[in-house]
């Protein structure tokens, strides 16, 4: 009687290892998976958060060049290990962001960044600030790239919003910084 008590929880049992080495053996997309996390950062490349007190590093003729639009108005805005600027038009904005990360946890921290952000992501290959674009919308789309323990992106929000080509093409002009 002992062992048709068991029978059921040995069958499910398993059941469950068979599904769990299904999964396992399935091969996930590269593009989903991301590229392989930024290396950690060796000491005398650290950057210092005081670096980003002035985060507006690309001027408006630059943005509104590569963009092809007007800016009018650049804001900048800091808030704890984030600082950022806005570069306004009449057809939309360019906001750049820079996230400082510990750099014992750079590595952990990026792959999260990655994996929180919706929509399609592509790495960009062989580019040497570990770069892909997020693309969340139809058009338009989102730069992320590393530098030193600084974790950047450039998002945009045009109107109307430019093919996914245009807007990777556009954001690519732009210098690295910082």
């Amino acid at each position: 009687m002992r062992y048709t008590t068991l029978l059921p929880l040995l069958l499910l049992s398993a059941c469950g290892q068979q599904s769990d080495q299904t999964a396992e053996a399935r091969p996930v997309p590269r593009a989903s998976r991301g590229p392989a996390a930024p290396a950690p950062v060796p000491a005398a490349a650290l950057m210092d958060k005081a670096a980003l007190a002035q985060p507006c590093l690309l001027s408006a003729a630059q943005v509104g060049a590569a963009l092809g639009i007007k800016i009018d108005k650049t804001e900048p805005e800091s808030l704890g290990d984030m600082a950022g600027c806005s570069y306004r038009g009449p057809r939309g904005t360019l906001r750049l962001n820079f996230i400082w990360h510990d750099p014992a946890y750079f590595p952990m921290a990026t792959q999260a960044t990655r994996r929180t952000r919706p929509g399609d992501k592509i790495d960009l290959p062989g580019d040497p600030d570990h770069a892909w674009m997020q693309f969340d919308a139809p058009n338009g789309g989102n730069l992320h790239y590393y530098r030193k323990n600084v974790e950047v992106e450039l998002v945009t929000v045009l109107t109307p919003a430019p093919s996914r080509a245009a807007t990777q093409a556009a954001l690519l002009k732009l210098p690295r910084v910082p």
